[in-house]
């Protein structure tokens, strides 16, 4: 019987949450967040098509045009909060 990826993520919760030990929850953590790391990596290495980057080009403009952008002062202040 071949089961699903709702069962397969609560059956990995429950096993989780009846874990006692914090070295076992830490190893856990760190694999979770290298795991999200590697993903977000993959997405942002993939190539974009040239209609793709022009799309994002346009909107960018858009966006500067109409004052929806952060300042360098904004980004490194919102960087110091992850």
């Amino acid at each position: 019987m071949k089961t699903t990826l709702e069962k397969r993520k609560i059956n990995l919760v429950q096993n989780f949450l009846a874990l006692d030990n914090t070295e076992t929850i830490s190893k856990v953590e760190v694999l979770l967040k290298e795991e999200k790391a590697r993903i977000y990596e993959e997405s942002i290495s993939k190539k974009m098509t040239h209609s793709e980057l022009g799309k994002l080009l346009e909107q960018s403009e858009k966006d500067f045009e109409n004052g929806d952008f952060n300042s360098i002062s904004e980004v490194k202040s919102m960087m110091k909060n992850w």
